[in-house]
């Protein structure tokens, strides 16, 4: 992302401000957590406000240690990524407790998105319920919005700038036009859970790629052979929310599947079939400029998407084990990043087609080394 593209993106995400309404008390309630600056007073500390939160609120606290909002700073990808862009645009998310127009200092970066960043706004702890200051040490304003799909969207929904309307992360309003728009982002990213004292909380993991469970569970796939050296498969989404995979423009599902013989041993390999966001480069002043160009990951609709693998020559004497499986990134991008591709795969389907008869006069396939 070139300085161009994050001026106008910072003003994208800005329009995308969600208009005040009257609250409890008759004054407006304040906007709702996003992208800095966050309007902090002078001498405001994140990670000291953040450390009260946390010796009050210790389940929470223990979970949000361990999502990758406390690591969106820090998050090893998102360094590499970091440092060949360091732009104003990317700390406004990855680093809201700091003004963007400067790389941020340690405690903003140890903070990442935290407790303060969405439940301190405009000098008030807010949170989905309300209630005052008997029995607690300090009064809660009350505010619905953060129950729903809008507490999510500054940061999770914005267009490309230079292509209004054509979005770099789509994930709301793949929710809002998908088969489970009635349902809040926090039913699948904030479950309830039992605290430490026997008191239901919503999880402040925010586990996606954590749970490998969260993600086998998004959807359903099946395979089936086509002809003498090829399969299908039958992918579509069953329990996510939104398209598979969304967010973060690079991820993606690679589909794949190796023919093996009687012990097991790989005799060939099918060109695997990438689902993913596509968009066309081109140079411009002072970097790169990316615009969707195609889409063909597993829409939010349940529709399926089926594929066909195939082999470089007959498989009918051999099984075919297949796979579906989920990415950050390509391979070459993962290398260009210093990371390694497998360590962030996970496998979200897979199976096995039992060999069938070879056909008279047909080819043995090849061995592919």
């Amino acid at each position: 992302m070139t300085p161009r593209i994050a001026g106008v993106a910072v003003m994208a995400l800005a329009a995308l401000l969600f208009v005040p309404t009257p609250g409890v008390r008759g004054d407006p309630l304040p906007h709702l957590p996003g992208p800095a600056p966050q309007a902090r007073p002078q001498g405001f500390s994140a990670r000291t406000e953040n450390q009260r939160c946390e010796g009050c609120h210790e389940d929470i606290a223990a979970e949000w240690r361990a999502s990758l909002h406390r690591q969106a700073f820090t998050d090893r990808v998102f360094q590499r990524s970091y440092a060949i862009e360091p732009l104003p645009f990317c700390r406004g998310c990855h680093a809201p407790e700091a003004d963007p127009a400067h790389h941020p200092g340690a405690d903003a970066q140890a903070v990442g998105v935290a407790c303060v960043t969405c439940h301190l706004v405009a000098g008030e702890v807010v949170s989905a319920h309300g209630r005052d200051a008997r029995g607690s040490a300090h009064t809660v304003r009350g505010d619905a919005r953060l129950s729903t799909d809008e507490a999510c969207a500054r940061c999770h929904q914005f267009d490309f700038p230079e292509a209004p309307g054509a979005a770099m992360q789509d994930t709301v309003a793949e929710h809002r036009a998908g088969r489970f728009a009635a349902r809040p982002c926090r039913d699948c990213h904030m479950p309830l859970v039992q605290g430490s004292t026997g008191r239901a909380h919503r999880d402040h993991r925010f586990t996606v790629l954590g749970s490998p469970a969260l993600l086998r569970s998004a959807i359903d796939a099946s395979a089936s052979r086509s002809g003498a050296n090829a399969i299908e498969v039958s992918a579509r989404v069953i329990a996510a929310g939104h398209a598979v995979p969304t967010g973060d423009m690079f991820r993606r599902l690679e589909i794949r599947a190796s023919a093996v013989d009687a012990e097991g041993t790989t005799v060939a390999t099918a060109a695997p079939v990438i689902l993913e966001r596509r968009f066309s480069v081109r140079a411009i002043d002072g970097g790169i400029e990316r615009v969707p160009a195609g889409d063909t990951r597993l829409p939010a609709s349940g529709a399926p998407r089926v594929v066909r693998l195939v082999f470089p020559a007959a498989i009918d004497g051999l099984a075919v084990r297949w796979e579906v499986v989920y990415q950050r990134m390509g391979a070459a991008m993962a290398v260009a990043f210093g990371i390694d591709p497998a360590a962030d795969e996970v496998v979200l389907a897979a199976g096995t087609l039992g060999a069938r008869p070879g056909l008279a006069g047909r080819p043995a396939p090849i061995r592919v080394p």
